[in-house]
């Protein structure tokens, strides 16, 4: 382009996770463009003269932050940045009214919940959301339906626990009010 006509010019790179540099934001100062459109100024003393402009792209294009966002995250983004934090997944038809009344819960509490209602065997479900790298699985068996709790598996563990529900929407709700980045890990 015309780039030969910029003078000096700071461009700011980061490393993704497979130790690629992308070009996020730059600053640069520019001789030509005010000269061009014949631009200028009216000094205190009435003199005119040529300001000089800069330029400035503080991320970039939102396509190319994105796209850095995704492969520093390898997909897996941080619970309050994810698409879908939760997936509830039934393990037979008989937790569905479950499912349905916790999903209107976690929305209530603008949780983004997914739920996994489908006859497909529990291992599935469960290999198919780390493969989505949703955060939190949250497995929905007769004994948690008899008891009111919910099985939270995290996004890379293979330990269930069995909590309240409370207490799993006040982890939550405070992991994305303080940005946290490991949360679900």
């Amino acid at each position: 382009g015309e780039g030969v006509f910029y003078g000096p010019k700071i461009d700011i790179k980061i490393k993704d996770s497979l130790n690629r540099f992308w070009q996020v934001s730059t600053v640069q100062v520019d001789f030509n463009l005010p000269e061009r459109f014949d631009i200028s100024y009216i000094e205190e003393d009435g003199s005119r003269n040529r300001p000089i402009m800069l330029h400035r792209a503080l991320m970039g294009s939102l396509e190319r932050f994105f796209g850095c966002l995704v492969e520093h995250y390898a997909g897996a983004f941080p619970l309050w940045l994810a698409p879908v934090q939760v997936v509830l997944c039934t393990i037979t038809d008989s937790q569905i009214k479950y499912a349905e009344k916790l999903a209107q819960r976690f929305e209530e509490s603008d949780i983004r919940v997914e739920k996994d209602l489908r006859n497909e065997k529990i291992g599935f479900k469960i290999r198919e959301a780390q493969l989505q790298k949703i955060p939190y699985m949250i497995v929905l068996g007769d004994k948690e339906v008899e008891s009111s709790t919910l099985g939270v598996r995290r996004r890379r563990s293979k330990e269930t626990r069995t909590l309240d529900l409370k207490t799993f929407l006040d982890e939550v709700n405070e992991a994305v009010k303080n940005r946290t980045i490991d949360s679900a890990d």
